[in-house]
């Protein structure tokens, strides 16, 4: 027996349908489909804590490499400035080495030059 829509396409086609689905097929069609597909299986999986030990080891190694680079710049630091003092000190020191030059040392020089 044709359903009314077979009727509508066999009027406009003017042919019957060949292919036809047997009575009640979609009806447990999941359920069937269910049975025939491969079941999974379960996956068991397991959490290690290695990898957040590494996290917070490495986070507190790169705050003890800033903290001690930061100290080593501070006392470096402190060690190469040079008070004002000192560093007039070291300019007049090189003026005098060069102001001490004597008159006999300069005819030397201007001997062995010619």
């Amino acid at each position: 027996m044709m359903t009314q829509g077979e009727k509508i396409l066999h009027d406009l086609k003017g042919q019957p349908t060949p292919f036809r689905v047997p009575e009640g097929y979609f009806e447990n069609f999941e359920a069937r489909l269910a049975q025939r597909l491969p079941q999974p299986e379960p996956r068991h999986t397991t959490v290690r804590l290695y990898p957040r030990l590494w996290r917070y080891a490495a986070a507190v190694a790169f705050v003890v490499g800033i903290g001690v680079a930061l100290y080593l710049n501070n006392t470096m630091s402190k060690h190469m400035v040079l008070t004002e003092e000192e560093t007039q000190d070291e300019y007049y020191n090189d003026e005098l080495d060069y102001i001490m030059v004597g008159n006999m040392e300069i005819a030397e020089y201007l001997t062995e030059a010619e």
